[in-house]
């Protein structure tokens, strides 16, 4: 059964950046972009700003498990 996932792009909240993260939860995908964007872009800490910009840049990303794994077992 597909399992519908959080993705957001560093380059939806303003970054010259093409990463993208992805969490079962909004809250677990707006986390990796965080420590993201600490770790890489030197930001020192989090703004309600960013809060509302990474969660409105948030999208539903279709993972089907089932696929990835025959996918994985055919390599």
């Amino acid at each position: 059964m597909a399992q519908k996932d959080k993705e957001i792009y560093c380059r939806d909240i303003g970054m010259d950046c093409d990463l993208m993260v992805y969490g079962k939860t909004e809250v677990e995908a707006i986390n990796k972009l965080g420590q993201h964007v600490l770790a890489m872009h030197g930001i020192e800490g989090f703004s309600k700003e960013f809060y509302n910009k990474a969660r409105s840049a948030i999208r539903n990303r279709t993972c089907d498990h089932k696929d990835a794994e025959e996918m994985i077992s055919e390599a």
